[in-house]
């Protein structure tokens, strides 16, 4: 059986000697890697700091398509590509080609980032860390130790709000999706008795008296259906987490505020999961000061 071609963007010939290291500092590149990729907004988040904190260095994208994943992830090592951000649907490729992963990755099965330390390719995963670094930062703990949750999805998103949820102690987590079988196979996996799935057609049980919502589906995202939940059962002042940022303003955050719910939107996860793959690319973390929000809030705009 031939041996799959390497994935061009990031691959090089078969040649297996490993480059020489240059003799003087040279610029770092990093990337972000799906299929399809243009829709990424890494490049914008990660040169925008760059470039305020004056570090030389680069952050572009890769398409590699997901039969060559693997084959060109085990070739970054033979590049001098210091790491890559992973976007769907690549996230268990990445898994599989690390030769170690993290404990964040290894909770969730799934790799978003790949990085070079020494001649190993490391796997982790922010996606736990950048959803609970918004969440505590805007509701708290306390909240969340009070309060039942409602999780709707059962993909990688899902099991890395879920994963977070119970590292922060959440009493109770719902889990709902269109597909009931995956919601109750992921609840089944991840197997603890605070986590249990509840049939879709029961949205209003799983909804009602809930502190929070978290949209951690792909409804509601630019090109996708829209997600129709009954929030009119979340608990008074509850709080509704959506994680799709295209479009910014979702229909399921425009409905919370319309009857007087809190809200957290896509970007504070977005720019929360970047900033640690900032620093393990280029070994410094981007002062909270230097937020990119508005710089995305202006792309955003200009691509309607």
């Amino acid at each position: 059986m031939t041996e799959p071609a390497p994935a061009k963007p990031i691959s090089l010939p078969d040649d297996e000697r490993t480059p020489r290291a240059p003799s003087k500092p040279y610029a770092k590149i990093a990337g972000v890697c799906g299929w399809p990729i243009h829709h990424s907004l890494s490049p914008l988040i990660q040169n925008f700091w760059l470039q305020k904190m004056g570090i030389k260095g680069a952050y572009t994208m890769f398409a590699v398509h997901p039969e060559e994943a693997v084959y060109a992830f085990k070739s970054l090592k033979r590049t001098t590509i210091c790491g890559l951000n992973v976007t769907i649907p690549l996230k268990g490729k990445a898994f599989e080609a690390a030769d170690e992963v993290t404990p964040d990755a290894q909770k969730l099965g799934v790799c978003n980032i790949l990085y070079r330390r020494g001649d190993k390719l490391i796997g982790h995963n922010t996606d736990m860390e950048g959803f609970a670094g918004p969440l505590l930062q805007r509701v708290g703990h306390n909240y969340v130790l009070n309060n039942t949750v409602t999780v709707i999805g059962a993909g990688g998103a899902a099991r890395a709000v879920i994963g977070a949820l119970l590292a922060i102690g959440a009493p109770e987590i719902r889990l709902i999706n269109r597909t009931d079988e995956r919601a109750e196979l992921l609840a089944q996996n991840v197997n603890v008795p605070s986590l249990y799935a509840v049939p879709w057609r029961r949205m209003k049980d799983a909804i009602y008296g809930s502190g929070l919502v978290v949209n951690a589906s792909a409804a509601g995202m630019k090109g996708m259906p829209p997600l129709k939940l009954d929030l009119e059962y979340l608990a008074p002042e509850g709080w509704v987490y959506d994680l799709v940022y295209t479009p910014q303003n979702t229909l399921l955050l425009k409905k919370a505020r319309k009857l007087g719910f809190n809200t957290i939107g896509g970007l504070d996860m977005l720019i929360a999961q970047a900033r640690p793959s900032f620093k393990l690319f280029y070994e410094q973390l981007p002062p909270h000061d230097l937020d990119p929000r508005e710089l995305i809030i202006q792309h955003l705009k200009a691509k309607k």
